[in-house]
């Protein structure tokens, strides 16, 4: 497995990195309005073609990751992840899913008034498929505990993440912990991880 522990742990590394810059370029962009003060003229935040393929490149490379880090704790547990390693699949690309529609919808309307609609179950179901594999991957041992014990914690800031105000730094925690998650997992010795009956 050496090999998909060799791309898997590059993609979360590209991709962490990836999504820290997308946040960064995105927060210096005017801020913008939410909900009830969409008013009087006020906007919402738009995007810039560097932080659109930054966070583009940031979701391909997290479902690579994803998957590979699924890969690796199936292998680990004998070829069996149960019914969270399916629903971590499931939610997280529902997420990346609905994500990418509000990208494709904001390229054409970055003004439309149903966004929220497509970011916010999507920034959920992302959470929710993040937060599944962090245990998974636990459960298999392919990431120490501490590590998954950071990957959950950064996930659960990221519901609270919004695009339109600095409050899109959030996200960042979660970028640093993926990328150090790519160098664990690139790093690690394929023979030492053994399932366990946790």
């Amino acid at each position: 497995m050496g090999r998909v522990d060799r791309v898997t742990g590059l993609c979360s590394v590209v991709g962490g990195a990836a999504c820290v810059a997308g946040c960064l370029v995105h927060n210096s962009l005017p801020q913008g309005c939410i909900d009830a003060g969409c008013t009087d003229g006020a906007v919402m935040r738009g995007s810039s073609p560097a932080e659109v393929a930054l966070l583009v490149m940031a979701g391909l490379l997290l479902a690579v990751s994803s998957l590979g880090l699924l890969v690796l704790a199936r292998t680990a547990r004998g070829g069996d992840l149960g019914r969270p390693g399916a629903a971590s699949g499931v939610a997280g690309g529902a997420g990346l899913l609905l994500l990418g529609a509000a990208g494709i919808v904001a390229a054409f309307d970055g003004n439309w008034s149903g966004m929220p609609g497509l970011v916010v179950p999507g920034v959920l179901f992302l959470a929710l498929g993040l937060a599944l594999l962090a245990w998974v991957v636990f459960r298999a041992g392919v990431l120490p505990t501490w590590l998954c014990a950071l990957l959950l914690a950064t996930v659960l800031v990221l519901p609270f993440a919004n695009e339109q105000t600095s409050r899109i730094l959030l996200a960042v925690p979660f970028g640093l912990a993926w990328m150090v998650t790519g160098v664990v997992v690139a790093a690690r010795r394929p023979q030492t991880v053994m399932a366990d009956s946790r």
